[in-house]
């Protein structure tokens, strides 16, 4: 599915509702020059792949994150492997002109330009909250003064010079620990240095680990290693994939890493669990457990 919208000539501001059909069904997102959008997931989950200031990526799309697409950018959805389940997104447009202008009004602006403001992912429940809402206005058929309003509101809102949300003194912010966990997820299957976590909180690897102790509880090691036996506990429960095949998609560097962490942590064999789990009963975890910390090749120092 290609969405270009080459309608939007004369209008304010527009809010409208893309659904995948799943089964690997893909949204492609290419707007005309003149035009910002943002998108933001509504339900299930998906990745994006596009072309930001870190590259050309591929990452995972949740709940209170946004994309911010600077104009003649093209950006592709779909549905998150194994499942390939149907997702929503919210796409709003406004005017290019409109940030613009917004810009030449505030010199305190942090944006020299819309390229600036162009990321495949930013974390903004503000933002992600706004996007029903606006959709329920557009349905409702609302008045250009609406859109209007909101389109300056949003720019105003963008525009503002970004500051990190204060966080508790000798703690990571929200929104480091939220860059921190989205880069596990999203590389669980691959060699997770201290120094790459480090870099996504933007501190010293120093700083990172006792700030990072601090506000988990947790070292770095132990928190990825019990993610990744909590999402091979979920792969087990659910999935018929080999063991083996499991623990790698889960990160460990061998069948036999696998089956040692795995005990130490549940208590019994990774077929053992399997047979144990009753398909559809094991509750889906958001994140890391409580289980004790355990040792593992999970990170590199």
């Amino acid at each position: 599915m290609l969405v270009q919208n080459q309608d939007l000539i004369q209008k304010t501001l527009t809010a409208e509702k893309q659904v995948s059909s799943g089964n690997n069904d893909t949204v492609l997102y290419q707007l005309p020059d003149g035009w910002f959008t943002i998108l933001t997931l509504l339900q299930g989950s998906c990745r994006i792949e596009g072309q930001d200031s870190h590259g050309q990526r591929s990452i995972a799309l949740v709940p209170g994150d946004i994309c911010r697409i600077a104009p003649n950018n093209l950006i592709r959805l779909s549905p998150t492997a194994p499942s390939y389940r149907p997702f929503e997104v919210a796409c709003i447009r406004l005017p290019a002109d409109v940030l613009r202008s917004e810009m030449d009004t505030r010199p305190d602006t942090a944006a020299q330009d819309l390229s600036t403001l162009h990321t495949l992912r930013f974390f903004d429940p503000h933002i992600a909250s706004m996007a029903p809402i606006l959709l329920d206005a557009q349905d409702a058929d609302t008045d250009d003064h609406y859109a209007t309003s909101a389109a300056h509101y949003l720019a105003a809102y963008l525009l503002h010079p970004q500051r990190a949300t204060p966080s508790r003194s000798g703690c990571l912010s929200p929104q480091q620990l939220r860059a921190v966990t989205a880069y596990m997820h999203e590389h669980l299957a691959s060699v997770i240095t201290l120094d790459d976590l480090a870099k996504e909180a933007v501190l010293s690897r120093y700083h990172f680990i006792r700030l990072f102790a601090a506000t988990t509880g947790k070292t770095p090691l132990q928190y990825l290693t019990e993610l990744r036996i909590d999402t091979a506990r979920q792969h087990l429960a659910v999935g018929t994939e080999p063991i083996s095949q499991v623990g790698r998609r889960c990160g460990f560097p061998s069948p036999e890493n696998f089956a040692r962490v795995f005990r130490k942590h549940v208590g019994c064999s990774p077929s053992q669990y399997r047979r144990r789990a009753a398909p559809g009963r094991l509750r889906a975890e958001a994140g890391p457990s409580l289980s004790p910390s355990g040792s593992g090749s999970a990170v590199r120092p």
